[in-house]
């Protein structure tokens, strides 16, 4: 019997700010590297997760490709941009064989993305608003963030605090249950309109002219109306992530 693994951790590592994002952009380019995630995995009767990620990115002014989907800023203004994107959303779940959530299926789905950040060098505030192309559940999704960067040393740190405001049919995808996946004991379940609040934190620690060390933390407290879910065991799930990327 396989064990699920969720990919939450993935969705949670990317949904932050570029890990090595610093006041005026990053520059154009490559860079390429490697990341081990993890989280809590909330799911009822499921372990932590630890997941490899693959990270990349390439930028040629306004446009920028990575792990993380592709975007193209429509309008910059210097501290204040706008910008298209469209992202994946790891809410997936990988091998769903265990008792407890037998007849769950989650994919990996896709987002159209109008994103706004304003810039004021250490601090910075961004919001993004997302709606689901990819058929799977059609749900909306509302991303406000706070930002301060410090430096410590040759370590730049990001420590950011926010909220997700998730519509009831992509609520009801990642964490609920549908009527056709009800079973005895698990009765169906939507959760309805949620807020999900966030904290974070992401560390870059240069070594060398082109690579770095990478690391990052979340919290993201889920409110009641998740919890509640027969699926959901857990309030908060915390993940988090540590690699390398060469930039060139």
């Amino acid at each position: 019997m396989f064990r699920t693994i969720s990919l939450l951790a993935l969705g949670a590592v990317l949904a932050q700010p570029a890990l090595a994002q610093e006041a005026g952009g990053r520059p154009d380019g490559w860079s390429l590297g490697g990341l081990v995630a993890a989280d809590t995995n909330p799911y009822i009767g499921q372990g932590s997760d630890v997941i490899p990620l693959p990270l990349f990115r390439y930028a040629n002014g306004p446009f920028e490709l990575s792990t993380n989907g592709l975007s193209y800023d429509v309008l910059d203004l210097g501290a204040f941009d706008v910008s298209v994107a469209a992202r994946p959303r790891f809410s997936g779940l990988i091998s769903t064989d265990g008792p407890e959530l037998d007849g769950i299926d989650r994919e990996v789905t896709g987002d159209v993305a109008l994103e706004l950040r304003y810039d004021l060098g250490r601090l910075y505030a961004g919001a993004d608003i997302r709606q689901e192309f990819t058929g799977e559940h059609d749900g909306q999704e509302a991303r406000f963030r706070f930002g301060l960067r410090q430096a410590l040393g040759p370590v730049r740190l990001d420590w950011s605090a926010g909220a997700a405001w998730q519509s009831g049919d992509l609520s009801r995808y990642v964490w609920g249950v549908g009527s056709d996946e009800a079973r005895v004991g698990r009765d169906a379940y939507d959760p309805g309109d949620v807020v999900v609040p966030f904290v974070g934190l992401r560390g870059v620690m240069p070594i060398g002219e082109n690579w770095s060390i990478l690391g990052t933390l979340r919290a993201d407290f889920l409110p009641d109306a998740v919890t509640d879910s027969p699926i959901i065991e857990d309030d908060t799930l915390v993940s988090g992530g540590l690699g390398v990327e060469f930039r060139f």
